[in-house]
């Protein structure tokens, strides 16, 4: 004797929609130069990048040095000194070697905040402190 089988489908609501949505950073650094990218203590080197954002942001470059050391830059896009041209979107900034740098190579990571606290996008340097005294 053959039983025959009913299939019974039950559509099933299945909620596709995202459980949160990532947002990009904004602000956003970008194209991290380091001018020279090595010196003895004393040296006197620039850093300048890109910062395209929605908001208004600070001009201060944050650093962290090896994780440990919070540093910040001064940063202007005003056309003087090192800064090519006003307004153009590249922030420049100085940084000194203290004379208690240990003579080895540095890793930097840094960001940049807006007016609103945001925080970008982290990028990472190097800088190598060599034997010698700088100007």
């Amino acid at each position: 004797m053959l039983k025959q089988i009913a299939w019974v489908f039950i559509p099933l609501m299945v909620n596709l929609s995202p459980v949160s949505v990532i947002e990009p950073p904004d602000p956003v650094i970008s194209n991290l130069q380091v001018s020279p990218s090595s010196g003895p203590v004393g040296t006197t080197y620039t850093l300048s990048l890109r910062i395209t954002s929605l908001g208004e942001i600070v001009p201060l470059l944050h650093q962290m040095r090896e994780g440990k050391e919070a540093i910040d830059v001064s940063l202007r896009d005003d056309g003087l000194g090192e800064d090519a041209k006003k307004g153009d979107g590249i922030y420049t900034g100085h940084i000194g070697v203290p004379l208690t740098a240990a003579k080895q190579i540095h890793r930097f990571e840094v960001f940049v905040q807006d007016k609103t606290g945001r925080k970008s996008n982290v990028l990472e340097y190097r800088f190598t402190v060599v034997e010698g005294v700088g100007i």
